[in-house]
């Protein structure tokens, strides 16, 4: 699954990353078994993470959980030292079990370290590129975490970023290299792929235009969205059907 997004860049944050930058190796776990980890209530995520550029050696993300409605960082994911041309970087870490999202993605050229993140001044992030959740004792492969960004059109405040999440199952040669490389872990994984995050507003569905047509009815709003007046507007004021406001 793909999901692009733009954002200002008045709200991308593109710095040295003190926590990935001072990583001297690749995120790895130890040789816990499932019974281990249940029992000390942990789990495990083995991440594929591509590389945005050729140039990036050392790669990595931050991830976050929800506090309010924007995310707290909570641990750096790392890639160290990785000049393969061939195999893309994958990391394992230990969490607690829960719901867990990416909040941001780096990749360092020798000493230059850069991070995109959508931040705040209090030190949250107002966006999730993908999340996924584990329970205790679960060793998950979340799958190929694809991440790039680039600089488009030009307006009065600035060159926004826009952001391309990619997340996929890891290519068959992949998942025999890893096999040899980690027997252990591989043997007690399973697959179940992060969810890139939505972005923008969702198209109004037929419970939304019908709560659009009765506030035109109302004057509360002046025009229709446009895939509710394509399907000849939204079911008519009075009808039977309810206009109650989603939950989301």
């Amino acid at each position: 699954m793909r999901l692009w997004c733009s954002i200002p860049m008045a709200v991308m944050a593109v710095a040295v990353i003190a926590g990935l930058g001072g990583c001297s190796q690749t995120t790895r776990v130890g040789e816990a078994t499932a019974e281990d980890l249940t029992k000390s209530q942990k789990a495990v995520a083995v991440i594929r993470l591509g590389a945005a550029s050729q140039t990036c050696q050392n790669v990595g993300v931050w991830l976050g959980v929800r506090e309010g409605i924007g995310f707290r960082p909570v641990k750096p994911v790392a890639v160290i030292n990785h000049r393969s041309l061939t195999e893309v970087p994958v990391a394992e870490v230990e969490l607690n079990p829960g719901e867990y999202h990416v909040i941001s993605y780096a990749c360092g050229t020798g000493s230059n370290v850069k991070q995109i993140a959508d931040t705040t001044p209090g030190g949250l992030t107002r966006s999730s590129y993908a999340s996924f959740t584990l329970a205790a004792g679960e060793i998950v492969n979340v799958g190929s975490f694809e991440f790039h960004a680039s600089r488009v059109g030009l307006n009065a405040f600035g060159r926004p970023f826009r952001t391309t999440v990619n997340v996929t199952d890891w290519p068959l040669a992949e998942l025999d290299r890893y096999k040899e490389k980690r027997p252990h872990i591989y043997q007690q994984m399973k697959t179940r792929l992060m969810t890139p995050t939505a972005r923008g507003a969702e198209e109004p569905d037929e419970d939304d235009c019908a709560r659009f047509a009765q506030l035109k009815a109302d004057g509360k709003v002046q025009n229709l969205p446009a895939n509710c007046a394509a399907q000849g507007g939204a079911v008519a004021a009075g009808q039977s059907k309810s206009l109650a406001v989603k939950a989301r």
